[in-house]
């Protein structure tokens, strides 16, 4: 029979009856592995693994090395054995280390001292270089010199012998100096590397020489094996959401790939491990707070004696003195002298004491403002789901981000080309889809291919859930040509008795489709809205292509002309309207 163990978190007492364990119980080292991770916008929860031969008895597991940064009210334990096993309240203690514990950081302590040496090799390289050319220049004085029995002169040579034997000891000096530069330029590379990591350790606090000890006692009937998970929630950990959306113009096609972009400094580092990205906010918590009562009351503002006996005074120390020390409370506005108090650098420009009293107390303020933690910004929009990502994965607890493959998503996609002519004549790509599936797509940032080609990044502003109808711009399409034109822009005056002033306006859209098969066009234009009964707008019927939407998608003025246009096909798009309002007033908003 196998049996199934789980249990809790440090302190808590059971509420069964659990054997009684030795106090001096063996301890047996758990040598553990991460498995798993869930990762929140602003913490995560880290699943260790590990199989552990076990005896007989009661005994203690013990997990050494556990990061800093775990909340220790979040640890828990199970397992699964082939004998009955009973785990007693786990506890956790704070182990201090005059060494780094972090694994990242030993990482880098090593590649540190691996520098360093290297560095020594090159050094002793070129000294070996230098002693080198040290005797080569030794002999060739020598050489020069009278004959001895230990060494011909170089005199005694013949020409072309001496000419040789100088070309040789050149070139060999020579090429041991060539070999000492380049053994300088291999110092100073590695130089480099030091340097960086050495800014890199800078910026792990002293808490890296610090870790977690987590003690386990369990009872066994028998000697077993013993496959137990321990998990615990760590913080310094993000991730959000990210975007790849291709477009083939030509295949009417939309893939929509889905990324976890993931940080952390836990202090470990999670090498092949099983994450999921959630989009749970444990932070915001799980309840409203209880509503207090707000009272209120009259009162009287009153400036502080300090600061109206400055401003009587015109006493410049005591003022800076009642402002800097906060007591000049909330002053009202005092009846100040013809000679109003000149404070040192209000002078130039006139600046009132009341107004510099604000300006410093907001100042003071600031310079005592409390840095806040940065969390990972993931809007769900009250949706809690969580993505599996695909096959293992690696983050590095370096705080450098891994955009790791969620998954894709399919949509029924339209094309449509988008026109502003008031704004640009530049036309626009548009796809319009809705999400199969059942999952949502969340704000996050979108990277943009049209035809394989890279096109831009822009953000998926709200979240987009199945079945909804939404539009992505894949920027502009030189395939379709677009000229605007203004045809009538003339104010007159009309009527006899009651006259009103009146503005009419004409354009005409030329738009020309290049594309090889045929594209819709959407040319949206904004017409003028009255705000005043007294000014009356009108779309000219006979002077505008028919066919239009008012108020499109609920925007007073937004008017939108479809067509489908075939290749090479032109098109005009004509709209006229008129203004009129009293000719005696004047109009805003043009």
């Amino acid at each position: 029979m196998r049996y199934s163990i789980r249990f809790l978190l440090s302190g808590l007492v059971l509420s069964f009856t659990v054997p009684s364990f030795p106090a001096f119980a063996d301890d047996i080292r758990v040598e553990s592995t991460i498995k798993s991770a869930t990762v929140y916008n602003d913490r995560a929860t880290v699943t260790r693994m590990a199989k552990v031969e076990i005896p007989a008895g009661s005994h203690n597991l013990i997990f050494s090395g556990l990061p800093i940064k775990l909340y220790p009210n979040s640890l828990r334990v199970s397992g699964t054995s082939d004998a009955r096993v009973v785990f007693g309240a786990l506890t956790s203690k704070l182990e201090n280390s005059e060494e780094f514990v972090v694994a990242s950081v030993l990482s880098m302590k090593d590649r540190l001292d691996l520098s360093q040496g290297i560095i020594k090799g090159y050094k002793a390289e070129q000294e070996a270089l230098s002693e080198a050319n040290n005797m080569l220049k030794t002999w060739s004085m020598q050489a020069g010199s009278p004959q001895t029995n230990s060494a011909p002169s170089l005199m005694d040579l013949k020409p072309d012998q001496w000419i040789a034997a100088s070309d040789g000891l050149s070139a060999k000096i020579l090429a041991n100096l060539k070999a000492k530069l380049a053994l300088d330029q291999k110092i100073s590379e590695e130089n480099d590397r030091i340097r960086k990591i050495n800014q890199d350790l800078k910026q792990f606090q002293a808490d890296y020489k610090q870790s977690y000890t987590v003690t386990i006692p369990f009872e066994s009937d028998k000697n077993t094996t013993l496959n137990v998970a321990l998990s615990y929630q760590v913080s310094h950990v993000g991730w959000v959401p990210m975007y790849d959306a291709r477009l083939d113009v030509q295949a009417k096609t939309l893939e929509f790939v889905q990324y976890g972009s993931v940080w952390q400094r836990s202090g470990e580092d999670w090498k092949d491990v099983e994450l999921v990205l959630s989009t749970a906010q444990p932070s915001r918590g799980t309840a409203l707070p209880e509503l207090q009562s707000r009272w209120l009351s009259l009162y009287k503002p009153q400036a502080s004696p300090a600061y109206v006996q400055a401003v009587e005074e015109r006493n410049e120390a005591d003022f800076e003195k009642a402002i800097k020390t906060g007591d000049s409370a909330i002053p009202v506005p005092l009846e100040a002298p013809s000679d109003r108090l000149q404070l040192p650098g209000a002078a130039d420009d006139g600046e009132d004491p009341l107004h510099r009293w604000r300006r410093l107390q907001e100042e003071r303020v600031l310079r005592k403002a409390d840095t806040q933690a940065v969390v990972s910004n993931v809007n769900a929009s009250g949706y809690v789901g969580e993505y599996k990502v695909t096959g293992p994965a690696t983050v590095p607890s370096d705080g450098a981000q891994a955009k790791l493959l969620i998954g894709q998503f399919g949509a029924d996609v339209g094309l449509q080309v988008q026109i502003k002519p008031q704004i640009s004549d530049d036309a626009y790509m548009v796809a319009t889809f809705k999400l199969k599936g059942d999952s949502p797509v969340l704000p996050g940032l979108l990277s943009l291919f049209r035809d394989g080609a890279f096109i831009g990044q822009d953000q998926v502003r709200s979240i987009i859930r199945p079945g909804e109808e939404a539009e992505m711009s894949f920027g502009v399409d030189d395939a379709v040509v677009v000229k605007r034109n203004v045809l009538k822009d003339e104010a007159r005056e009309v009527g006899l008795i009651t006259t009103d002033s009146v503005l009419e306006k004409n354009f005409i859209n030329e738009i020309q489709n290049l594309h090889k098969q045929d594209i819709q066009i959407a040319v949206l234009e904004i017409v003028p809205v009255s705000g005043d009964e007294r000014v009356r707008i009108d779309i000219l019927r006979d002077k505008t292509t028919p066919g239009f939407e008012k108020d499109f998608k609920n925007v007073k003025g937004a008017t939108r002309w479809v067509k489908v246009l075939k290749p090479q096909q032109k098109e005009a798009i004509k709209l006229g309207w008129s203004v009129s309002w009293p000719k005696d007033e004047n109009l805003s908003g043009l």
